[in-house]
């Protein structure tokens, strides 16, 4: 049977991979230059930060962590006339239905889905408030009726959730974002100078060596702050639950 440290382990990534469907496709970036903004990486922040309210820019640079501050002051400064930003959530999580319609409903079996949906939330419900803003703002958002949107959401508050406990471990170690960045355990192109560009940083970068110690501790500190959470569901129903999200996983193509 798993221990908690090896289903943390599990989950997660398949978890980040999921929401990766839609967050980074090509349509919502389209939705989001249909809806007014200049372009999808400016929907994408205000979609996910939105859900802090109409917040001064700088308190969603803070949420969002790794971002650069002034592509969030844009992002924000972007916001169609006419709609707020938790307007901006609601189109936001309009994408995460379409993938659901595109990707989960017609394709797996109904069993299998709310499996994911009630242990995933069950995890988030067990988690405190103040872990994250931005992952007890989309925990909060209204659950659909759809079986396959409500995975699609409980899947995302679930990421939220790990990005959360990830913000803290990296402070707790004392290195910047930027540090996280630049010696990134994730596999290229998530990893390193490019990356940092990628997301509206700029040079010149210090040597990723000198923190990698420290980067590689806040990896290990990210999956001992959510531990606690997910040994909530006990052997079997952990078990039940890393089983069915990575085979789900592994069954859609992206």
């Amino acid at each position: 049977m798993a221990t908690v440290p090896e289903t943390v382990e599990r989950v997660f990534k398949p978890i980040q991979q999921f929401t990766r469907g839609w967050m980074i496709a090509d349509a919502t970036d389209a939705y989001g230059v249909e809806l007014g903004f200049r372009t999808g990486r400016q929907f994408w922040v205000v979609g996910r930060s939105g859900v802090l309210g109409d917040c001064p820019w700088q308190v969603a640079a803070g949420a969002l962590a790794f971002h650069a501050p002034h592509h969030v002051e844009e992002a924000w400064a972007a916001i169609p006339r006419g709609l707020s930003a938790l307007d901006v959530v609601d189109h936001y999580s309009g994408r995460i239905h379409e993938w659901r319609e595109r990707v989960l409903t017609p394709s797996f079996d109904h069993g299998a889905l709310e499996t994911i949906d009630v242990l995933g939330r069950r995890i988030a419900d067990a988690a405190p408030a103040a872990l994250g803003a931005l992952f007890t703002g989309w925990h909060i958002r209204p659950r659909p009726q759809d079986i396959g949107a409500r995975v699609a959401l409980t899947t995302h508050v679930l990421r939220e959730m790990r990005a959360a406990a990830h913000i803290n471990a990296v402070i707790a170690c004392g290195i910047t974002p930027l540090d996280a960045i630049l010696a990134s355990t994730n596999a290229p192109p998530r990893t390193g100078p490019g990356y940092a560009e990628s997301m509206g940083l700029q040079g010149p970068f210090r040597d990723p060596e000198e923190v990698r110690a420290q980067r590689l501790e806040a990896e290990t500190l990210t999956a001992y702050i959510l531990e606690p959470y997910l040994a909530e569901l006990g052997q079997l129903c952990r078990a039940e639950f890393g089983e069915v999200v990575q085979s789900t996983r592994n069954a859609i193509d992206m």
